[in-house]
């Protein structure tokens, strides 16, 4: 239910989704859903929850100390986007879907995942791997806008490069290319 649910509100947006059209897709009762979650808003928070585990897994189990530099990280979100591929375009729709419509639910899944990035930043302060002078109260943000960024333009992204920004290669040169940005800027150092 929970899948199916995340492919509808991904494909059609929260509101102009039936709790009918949901228990069609998975081939189950209303009653069985209404029972399992409540309401359709309470499925939401499932899927929610969802969500923000496909990100969360990029970074479960894995111990600050194992990221000692930016080939590490990158090579943690390599092996994350091997385990998501398939289900990235989903996971996009659903998240630009919920953002652009500026509803509870957009602010709802935009503070979760604020708070998914603000956690693996505090991980990478604790560890010792931002400088002092970073402002620790944008870091999270401007990180966001960096994945965020690239989820809202993909399609123009497609037709300015010929290829989906999630497109294997260019997926990984980007995550290359933010890391870099963040760990040492665009200045040239002296």
């Amino acid at each position: 239910m929970i899948r199916e649910a995340f492919v509808l509100f991904a494909e059609r947006g929260f509101d102009s989704v039936t709790v009918r059209d949901i228990a069609a897709a998975s081939g189950v009762s209303v009653g069985l859903i209404n029972h399992h979650f409540g309401s359709k808003d309470g499925l939401r928070e499932a899927v929610d929850v969802y969500f923000i585990g496909q990100f969360e897994d990029a970074i479960t189990g894995v111990a600050p100390q194992q990221i000692k530099t930016a080939e590490d990280h990158a090579t943690i979100i390599d092996q994350w986007i091997e385990r998501h591929e398939a289900d990235w375009p989903t996971i996009v729709a659903y998240f630009r879907r919920a953002l652009l419509e500026e509803s509870e639910w957009g602010y709802t899944l935009f503070q979760r995942f604020y708070g998914f990035v603000q956690n693996s930043v505090t991980r990478m302060d604790v560890d010792g791997q931002i400088a002092p002078d970073v402002d620790r109260l944008w870091l999270p943000f401007l990180w966001m806008y960096m994945e965020i960024g690239t989820m809202v333009f993909d399609p123009y992204i497609k037709r300015a490069l010929g290829k989906s920004g999630y497109d294997r290669e260019l997926w990984r040169r980007r995550h290359r290319a933010y890391m870099s940005l963040i760990r040492r800027g665009v200045a040239p150092r002296r």
